[in-house]
């Protein structure tokens, strides 16, 4: 490989960076600082790094169970929890309720499936993990959580029209 060919695009990359770095300090005090700024699911690790390192532990409603015991004992539940669905029943997530409806009909099940179609499906899956892809409702804010699926019912018209064109 030629060295001069290079150069240009690695001095590309660094004075992008610079730039950008440049503009997050100058905007720092309007972007970092306000408490507005604060996205909520920053809130849940800062409350894990501040049980961490809390010296105090005390009696609560009768359980003196530490704090490292207790994020243990919660780990793997949810390692089990998310484990079991993700490998060992799959069919917990590619699942296609909609298609007992008409069994044979393909339009149907190219319409709501997940997999291969376009997941215009109310309930998509029995899978926790995949329905909080988008928006988690123990960490995101209610609006967030309310603004994704208000906008699939807006969007589908689009699609399907777009879908059915290209089939036909």
């Amino acid at each position: 490989m030629n060295p001069r060919l290079n150069a240009p695009s690695v001095l590309i990359s660094l004075s992008t960076n610079y730039i950008g770095y440049g503009l997050a300090g100058l905007t720092r005090r309007f972007l970092v600082y306000p408490s507005q700024a604060i996205w909520p699911a920053n809130l849940a690790i800062i409350a894990l790094n501040r049980a961490f390192h809390t010296e105090s532990n005390g009696v609560v409603n009768g359980w003196a169970v530490s704090r490292i015991r207790w994020f243990m004992y919660c780990f793997v539940a949810m390692f089990i929890y998310f484990w079991f669905p993700d490998y060992i029943i799959q069919a917990l997530s590619y699942f296609n309720w909609i298609t007992w409806i008409a069994p044979r009909n393909a339009k149907l099940a190219a319409i709501s499936g997940s997999v291969t179609g376009l997941g215009l499906n109310p309930l998509p899956t029995f899978d926790w993990n995949q329905l909080v892809v988008l928006a988690d409702p123990l960490i995101n804010p209610f609006f967030v959580s309310t603004t994704c699926p208000h906008t699939l019912p807006t969007c589908s018209h689009v699609f399907l029209s777009e879908y059915h064109q290209r089939k036909s």
